[in-house]
């Protein structure tokens, strides 16, 4: 079926990226780019054995923090731009309130690292886990995409294992194109 002029600006617009999940307003789009984000750096990290749990949480939230800080600074520009005059403080908060989600996409190797380490599993273990926890995150926000949109039975575990390959290749890109 050929998008039309009107379907194409729902498809496009903003605002149907995000859905409703437990009371919470989530950016698949965004939760999905940062779930990629990390694992890349997960993959390219080197010396993970060396790393106290500290510096393990750091390597994990850092470009995390950055993609919410790089959205919310994009985002403040288009609507700069869009409005042509400067941003109230209600604006403000509002574009903050919008990107604070995408933090969530740090959590599930966060969780894998410090069970990980408080449960003294090897550390390159440790790693191999949170690259599989985040293909396993990008197979849920696919499953969820997916069912959202109708599809239901082969259908809907095609579209859920789709996330899943993607976040594979990801894994063997940075690995294949990692210096050794």
């Amino acid at each position: 079926m050929p998008l039309t002029g009107a379907s194409l600006e729902i498809v496009t617009s903003r605002e149907p990226h995000s859905v409703r999940v437990g009371g919470m307003t989530l950016d698949l789009e965004r939760l999905t780019y940062a779930t990629v984000v990390v694992m890349s750096v997960l993959a390219a990290f080197e010396g993970w054995a060396q790393l106290s749990l500290l510096g393990a949480v750091a390597v994990v939230a850092s470009p995390v923090l950055a993609v919410c800080v790089a959205h919310v600074f994009s985002e403040a520009l288009h609507e700069h731009a869009a409005h042509q005059r400067a941003l109230t403080r209600a604006e403000w908060v509002d574009i903050v309130r919008r990107q604070v989600p995408v933090l969530l996409a740090a959590v599930p190797p966060l969780v894998v690292l410090v069970i990980g380490r408080a449960v003294s599993i090897d550390a390159e273990v440790d790693w191999a886990v949170a690259e599989v926890t985040g293909m396993v995150t990008l197979m849920l926000l696919s499953a969820f995409a997916c069912h959202r949109a109708g599809l239901r039975g082969a259908k809907l575990l095609l579209g859920s294992l789709a996330g899943g390959l993607i976040g594979l290749i990801v894994i063997v890109l940075q690995i294949v194109l990692k210096p050794h």
